[in-house]
């Protein structure tokens, strides 16, 4: 499953969506992690209520099904929903290698509603 991590520092899930200067994004499994790529934002990422910096943002998202963040606005987390990709914000500050231990032990054992309803929609989803 395609994930994304909201990151400043690009070693912890540290960003609000909206103003996130990096997304990392990772291919995740029961069995391990893999890096996929950095993708990095310019222009301004203050919390100045510009909804027109989230398009660079959900572009960046095509393909995943969950994202990783401190915090997700509420403009954001419609267009994420519409776009079926799960906002999660429980692993904020967490680093990036303990969120995606957290996220492969979750896979293994029964998933919480949020990542059921994203597996389900990994696998309705055609491939690339």
């Amino acid at each position: 499953m395609k994930i994304a991590l909201a990151t400043q520092d690009c070693t912890r899930v540290d960003a609000h969506f909206g103003w996130a200067a990096h997304f990392m994004l990772y291919d995740v499994t029961p069995d391990g992690a893999r890096f996929l790529r950095l993708v990095r934002f310019r222009g301004p990422l203050a919390a100045d209520g510009d909804a027109s910096k989230l398009a660079p943002k959900l572009r960046a998202l095509r393909g995943c099904r969950l994202v990783l963040a401190s915090a997700v606005g509420l403009e954001a987390r419609a267009h994420l929903r519409r776009m079926d990709v799960e906002p999660v914000t429980a692993l904020a500050g967490a680093p990036v290698d303990a969120a995606l231990g957290a996220l492969r032990d979750t896979l293994r054992r029964r998933p919480p509603p949020w990542l059921r309803r994203a597996l389900q929609s990994e696998r309705r989803r055609p491939p690339p």
